[in-house]
């Protein structure tokens, strides 16, 4: 099984005082999307399981948010951050 990704795109936009920033994959997408914001939980043999609660606690801090789900046109993930300009 290959974790490749294909394509990844960028974009972004400001609307008022915030910005948006989206960025999508063409890779597998998540498998357990339920567990993307526990604590030290991972699928990676190598991961600790704090890479994605750091940068959503970043975000936050920011008075932002940050959230992932599977894209519904085509396989892979859809990440969304919103933070103010």
């Amino acid at each position: 099984m290959s974790d490749s990704v294909d394509h990844v795109s960028i974009s972004w936009h400001q609307q008022s005082a915030r910005v948006f920033i989206s960025v999508k994959d063409s890779g597998v997408g998540l498998s357990n999307p339920d567990n993307l914001f526990v604590p030290f939980y991972t699928t990676n043999k190598t991961g600790s399981g704090t890479g994605l609660i750091l940068c959503r606690q970043i975000a936050e801090q920011h008075g932002g948010y940050l959230t992932l789900q599977n894209r519904s046109d085509v396989s892979g993930c859809h990440a969304s951050i919103n933070l103010p300009a």
